[in-house]
């Protein structure tokens, strides 16, 4: 239905805006800050802030039909529209109060029901689809304009929208958070209510999206009672339940009825999962709140755990993950340590050498180089393996002068996987280091045998360091030096910054062609 009646509108300010949106969409999802929640979409601050103009407004006029009744109108043609009256204008010049505006509208709502109505300027003004409005969030619309673009300041407005009765308004606080630096998450810590946050964790009808917001906060302002509540979710497993289920199973056996065992032992995983929901973020939020101490229990529980799930394993690096780039708590040094354990899961291994590498643990080359021998040939292994030793090669010294003959030992053996990850680190899909070599400085480590000295906090060239993940795109990096001295083909930067858009333009386009088809029918 919203597609056939988006096909009434007049398209070119509404592609453009597609294509705006989507712009600001990625480049806010690669800064996206509150590490563990989901991408936000587009809040209403940036909504109201694209719109050509944004009015509250009350339904004017009866709903009129176009087509809806007339049996020769072709399929897809039929609109509805009403008319609303302007009561207050929150941005632009287009429109003043008491102005009657026409909208695609279907609903039977009394007359004095308020709406957000938006207008994208094209050829001329056309309004989007009305959005109903309870009375708070009229209120909320109006004071919007009014908050600071970013800071604390903002947040604390949000913060008390997060589990509000209208979802409305509740998933655009959320939005709101989902995109602020996790500074700002931090500069909050004096006015966040921790008994809601601990009461949010632990209420069932909370989603998993919010849920990682609110474990996030309570790493920021929670205490002791918080650790043990935590390490209290984090030890509870299937294994721990195992031997009562098995004794359940064996007295229904015996009862003659087979039919629930299956259930009780699915109700068992589901129950599990459910306590250790947003496992990210509550591993990170329990390391926030115990420090290195915390680490001996998240490598027994799940790094070292024979019978641990691919997706905690995931949940877990990317927990490590979080405190190696945004925290301060643990020293990289020490999370080094957590991740080599998974070096010898070969179901996940190629998921830590990329950090292993942005943290120049240059200590394991050895380590990496065997395992690149012994894998098959286009293993996942290989290329995180060459384009570590391609971060090494770098480095000043013994590290460097030894990545460059192991690369050469490897390029021997699989010189198109060699080109291959040489490529990928030139479009910078491989996780670079954090090296100094470029600037004339020495490494922290520049000794391959020599072990990085442990330390209260990272430095400030961690936390400015490329905090690029395995699977995400940085910028591009410089060429890399070959064997030969010639550099590899790589895109220019104009390229790398166009494609995407480029990509973007052509998909709007197809969109805009099969609204158009939908318009005019088959």
């Amino acid at each position: 239905m919203v597609i056939l009646i988006r096909s009434q509108f007049r398209y070119s300010g509404f592609i453009v805006t597609l294509v705006v949106c989507g712009l600001l969409n990625w480049r806010l999802v690669a800064a996206v800050a509150c590490p563990f929640c989901t991408p936000p979409q587009q809040s209403l601050s940036e909504e109201l802030s694209l719109a050509s103009a944004a009015v509250i407004a009350t339904l004017a006029k009866p709903t009129s039909s176009e087509g809806l009744d007339d049996p020769s109108a072709e399929e897809g043609s039929a609109t509805t529209s009403a008319q609303f009256r302007v009561k207050e204008v929150l941005s632009g010049e287009h429109a003043k109060v008491g102005d009657l505006i026409e909208a695609v509208y279907f609903g039977t709502d009394p007359p004095d029901k308020e709406f957000l109505i938006t207008g994208i300027l094209g050829n001329q003004l056309d309004w989007t689809i009305p959005l109903p409005l309870s009375p708070g969030s009229v209120e909320y619309l109006k004071q919007l304009p009014a908050l600071p673009p970013a800071g604390k300041e903002r947040l604390t407005f949000f913060l008390n929208y997060l589990e509000d009765s209208d979802p409305f308004l509740s998933q655009d606080a959320y939005d709101e958070f989902a995109r602020a630096p996790y500074a700002d998450l931090i500069a909050l810590k004096d006015v966040l209510d921790h008994e809601e946050l601990v009461r949010w964790i632990n209420d069932p009808g909370v989603g998993p999206t919010q849920r990682r917001l609110y474990l996030t906060m309570l790493g920021v302002c929670g205490g002791e009672a918080d650790i043990a509540m935590l390490e209290e979710l984090l030890n509870y497993d299937y294994e721990s339940m195992r031997p009562g289920i098995a004794a359940l199973i064996g007295v229904m056996g015996v009862g003659g009825s087979s039919l629930g065992v299956s259930l009780v032992d699915e109700l068992a995983h589901a129950d599990v999962r459910a306590k250790q929901q947003c496992l990210d973020a509550l591993i990170a939020a329990y390391l926030k709140l115990k420090g290195p101490d915390g680490l001996a229990l998240i490598e027994e529980r799940f790094l070292k755990n024979p019978h641990t799930e691919y997706t905690q394993l995931y949940s877990t690096i990317m927990a490590l993950r979080f405190h190696g780039e945004e925290s301060s708590e643990i020293p990289t040094s020490r999370l080094v340590q957590s991740l080599r354990l998974l070096l010898d899961n070969s179901g996940i291994a190629d998921q830590v050498i990329p950090d292993l590498t942005r943290w120049e643990d240059w200590e394991v080359m050895d380590r990496l180089v065997a395992m690149f021998k012994s894998s098959e040939k286009d293993g996942w292994i290989r290329q995180p393996v060459v384009s570590y030793l391609l971060v090494a090669a770098d480095q000043v010294g013994n590290v460097g002068e030894k990545a460059n003959a192991a690369i050469a030992e490897l390029e021997a053996i699989d010189p198109e996987g060699v080109k291959r990850a040489r490529s990928y680190l030139s479009f910078g899909l491989m996780a670079r280091g954090t090296s100094k070599a470029a600037s004339g400085e020495t490494s922290a480590t520049t000794d391959i045998e020599q072990s990085t000295a442990p330390s209260g906090e990272n430095s400030e060239a961690d936390k400015l360091g490329d905090k690029v993940a395995a699977e995400s795109i940085s910028p591009v990096a410089k060429d890399l030096d070959s064997e030969a001295g010639a550099k590899p083909l790589a895109p220019s930067r104009p390229i790398i910054l166009m494609v995407p858009l480029a990509l973007m333009v052509i998909m709007m386009g197809l969109f805009h062609i099969m609204l158009r088809s939908g318009s005019s029918g088959s």
